[in-house]
């Protein structure tokens, strides 16, 4: 048992405060040389005792599996010293009554949620919120991914990205839900619990519990893929505007091997490390926060890179904006920034770098709440608000699902009896977004196939910035 968990029943404070009861009283006794002196052994406290003297004490029932009903002994020489043992070399007390098994299980009592804390009186409420943002977003991402794999037109090298993107936060959505469904007070499978007098207890040194071993490590793992994975968006995007050589159509094999690969080169070495230094309970406590770098620092580091390509695109859109000559197109298109701006953060996961400031500046618990509450409610809704925006409502999809609703048997029919104003009148394929640059001439080069200059993908997710000095407009691409 390790000290340091707050319960003050627990076996090894109970321990620390006997050792000092009896170190007190050690320090004030005065034994004659020719006594036994009174000795602390690690479990209990022994008396001064006569040479020759075999003492008995009853079994301490603060000790998780000790039989209080059994006697343990200890041999005073008459020499007048406490017995050694010539295995250990140190003095030794039989303790061997006080229990029926050779082996036993060292448990630990968790503090109780329910306490007079700000922050504990809430924590049900951020759980609740957490699991409705997860859902949400697990049904929204299914159904996004669903479109773009069902439509061939939409299967372009973006799109794709946007797939893994959006599986990366299906993953973390329902590993998420899974642990906080399986685990109890998110520390421990059941299995993991000992009932003691009716007291629930989580097993300390549980050689046997891979289950939910295995559960932390996957959702460790999917929640740095899906870091990995936003910042793969976030090269992707920032390559496509800033260097010519990129373009919708290249290959995003790299990116894959990358947004998958990486985070196993983290989380394979923090598996191993709490294996040998750490394994206890579930792997859910971090009482060496060393260990716990090496899933802490590549998050971090990839928030931080994202922000600052984040800010360069920003940067870029605000320099064409400030090009414009008429005041009054300059404010439209301060707005059109703003909202550029708006849909690029849940997709950089922007938020995630004022959250990383919260967590290492020092706040009061009322502020902590706040920021506690704030973050599980942007983290869980990240997925849905990425799902509705660079799919749902993007104007390709859209387009597409039209295309295929109006092939259907059942629209035909109806179609044929409505008048032509009923139709609704063909509009621009972007959708509401619009589009961020317009297209450099060179950057997408037409292979000349019909239909693909038909493909809906074949306009580029943003393009670089044109040099026609009459273009002038700052939009938003097909995202």
């Amino acid at each position: 048992m390790h000290a340091g968990y707050p319960v003050g029943v627990e076996q090894d404070v109970t321990v620390q405060r006997r050792k000092l009861e009896c170190l007190q009283q050690i320090q004030h006794s005065n034994t004659s040389v020719d006594f036994c002196p009174q000795i602390w052994d690690g479990i209990l406290c022994w008396p001064f005792t006569y040479p020759g003297n075999l003492l008995s004490h009853v079994c301490p029932s603060y000790i998780v599996g000790f039989n209080p009903e059994k006697m343990a002994t200890k041999l005073c020489t008459t020499e007048g010293s406490w017995y050694v043992h010539s295995h250990t070399n140190a003095t030794w007390t039989n303790y061997s009554q006080c229990y029926t098994s050779r082996m036993t299980k060292v448990v630990i009592r968790f503090p109780d949620l329910h306490n007079s804390s700000l922050i504990s009186q809430y924590v049900p409420a951020v759980k609740t919120v957490s699991r409705i943002g997860y859902g949400v977003s697990l049904a929204t991402l299914l159904i996004a991914f669903c479109i773009f794999a069902t439509f061939k037109k939409l299967r372009c090298p973006r799109n794709k990205l946007h797939m893994h993107l959006f599986v990366s936060f299906i993953m973390r959505a329902f590993t998420s839900l899974l642990k906080d469904a399986l685990f109890v007070r998110g520390v421990g499978l059941p299995s993991d619990l000992a009932f003691l007098q009716g007291e629930a207890y989580f097993l300390h040194d549980n050689k046997h519990n891979w289950q939910c071993k295995l559960i932390v490590s996957l959702w460790q793992y999917f929640i740095m893929v899906n870091y990995s994975w936003i910042l793969m968006e976030g090269i992707y995007l920032h390559n496509l505007i800033f260097l010519a050589v990129f373009s919708d159509t290249s290959s995003i094999t790299a990116y894959v091997i990358l947004g998958w690969g990486l985070p196993l080169l983290f989380v394979v070495p923090w598996v191993t490390s709490r294996i040998l230094w750490e394994n206890t309970l579930c792997w859910t406590t971090n009482k060496n926060s060393n260990l716990f770098l090496l899933i802490k620092l590549p998050i971090t580091l990839s928030i931080l890179v994202n922000f600052v390509l984040f800010i360069n695109i920003v940067r870029l859109l605000l320099s064409k904006l400030m090009a414009a000559i008429s005041e009054e197109t300059r404010r439209l298109r301060y707005r059109r920034w703003a909202k550029s701006t708006l849909v690029l953060v849940p997709l950089f996961g922007v938020h995630y770098i004022v959250f990383l400031v919260m967590s290492y500046v020092g706040v009061d618990e009322e502020v902590e709440l706040v920021w506690l509450f704030i973050d599980q409610l942007f983290t869980s809704f990240q997925g849905f608000l990425v799902a509705i925006l660079y799919c749902i409502m993007n104007g390709e999809v859209r387009s597409e699902i039209g295309k295929q609703w109006h092939r259907l048997p059942l629209w035909r029919t109806r179609a044929a009896s409505l008048p032509l104003h009923v139709f609704p009148q063909p509009h621009g394929g972007g959708s509401y977004l619009g589009s961020v640059f317009r297209r450099r001439p060179k950057l997408y080069q037409s292979t000349g196939n019909s239909s693909r200059e038909k493909d809906a993908c074949a306009t580029t997710m943003v393009s670089s910035v044109n040099n026609d000095t009459h273009a002038g407009s700052i939009s938003l691409s097909h995202m």
